[in-house]
């Protein structure tokens, strides 16, 4: 009885020590479990904190506007206006340092900061800012505007190939729409005289394109050209005009004329003559109508040239210079009534009437 007794504790003794190596093997697996997805997840969030981020990039540009005009001022409205379309304003990606000044000291000092804040790009609006900032730096990329002439003024090799640091938008006179313009609002013109000074070689320039677009098939209008070298010239130039029946006169864009414009005016008002001219300003001073550029659109397609050299990589050495053709039809509606002139309806729903 005895050794049953002994025998039945060994048993009991043995299950119990059975029982706690099992117990004791179930509580370390519940115990490692945790701690593995634990450490799974504090791993992954290790990794998530330590990937790199890549920050938007931020390009600094300098904008020198020298002169204080509309049309400049709409230039630099329109390259606003392309930056915040595409989104490069409002989610601060490009820093914009604009600087409005007339005083030649100042606008260098600006060009100066530009250059030493290692900025990315800098905008001029008219030919003084961009001959100033071509002239101080070769290296930060030059976007311009309202330059009517960049390869004239030296500012690239050609407008195909500007091969430095500069290229922009042009603001030439658009002689053609000007000349075309005659086409559609006095159809039955049969001889255009164009005036000018014959020193000036934009304005003699602007003659030959006016020649030769009236030249065209489309055109098909007789063209005579009446240059003249000094004051006293202008006035029997314009009596040759009348002799020869000229019907319409072109005036190009040129200080020697626009000095002169109230005899030129007159001339046309007394003899029912319409002189198509090549700006805004001859237009208030009585001319009969005029084309002239968008320049919104001028300021727009330096926005892009500009983004597409900053995110593009684009090189400004192989961007040509652009040549905006958007132009509107402006008529002077006192002239038109001194000169008791009927245009066509179509003609007076598309032109902006002073």
């Amino acid at each position: 009885m005895k050794k049953h007794l002994v025998l039945i504790v060994n048993i009991v003794l043995i299950l119990a020590v059975l029982c706690g190596i099992f117990y004791a093997m179930y509580k370390a697996s519940l115990m490692t479990q945790p701690q593995k997805e634990v450490e799974t997840v504090a791993t992954e969030e290790k990794a998530t904190v330590d990937e790199p981020t890549t920050p938007p990039e931020i390009y600094d540009i300098g904008i020198l506007q020298r002169s204080d005009v509309k049309n400049c001022n709409n230039v630099y409205q329109g390259f606003i206006a392309e930056l915040a379309a595409n989104g490069y304003i409002n989610n601060n990606n490009i820093r914009l340092d604009y600087v409005l000044e007339e005083d030649n000291a100042k606008c260098e000092e600006a060009i100066s900061r530009f250059i030493e804040n290692d900025y990315d790009l800098i905008f001029t609006i008219g030919p003084y800012a961009t001959k100033l900032a071509a002239s101080m730096t070769d290296k930060i990329p030059i976007v311009f505007a309202a330059v009517q002439e960049p390869e004239q003024e030296d500012f690239v090799k050609s407008n195909e190939a500007p091969g430095g640091n500069v290229t922009g938008v042009s603001d030439y006179t658009p002689c053609f729409e000007q000349i075309d313009s005659i086409k559609q609002m006095l159809p039955d013109t049969q001889k255009i005289g164009a005036i000018y000074y014959a020193r000036d070689a934009e304005a003699v320039t602007q003659a030959i394109i006016g020649e030769k677009e009236a030249q065209t098939e489309n055109v098909n209008i007789e063209y005579e050209k009446y240059p003249v070298k000094s004051a006293d010239e202008l006035e029997p130039a314009l009596e040759s005009m009348l002799s020869d029946g000229v019907e319409v006169i072109y005036a190009p864009v040129d200080d020697f004329i626009k000095k002169r414009i109230k005899k030129l005016v007159s001339f046309s008002y007394d003899n029912k003559i319409p002189v198509v001219c090549g700006d805004m300003a001859m237009l208030e001073k009585g001319c009969f109508s005029t084309c002239v550029i968008n320049y919104p659109s001028i300021g727009g397609a330096a926005g892009d040239m500009a983004l597409d050299i900053l995110y593009n990589d684009a090189d400004p050495a192989q961007i040509p210079i652009a040549y905006i053709y958007d132009c509107y039809l402006h008529i002077n509606e006192k002239a038109m009534a001194k000169l008791e002139v009927a245009l066509p309806d179509e003609v007076l729903e598309s032109a902006v009437i002073e």
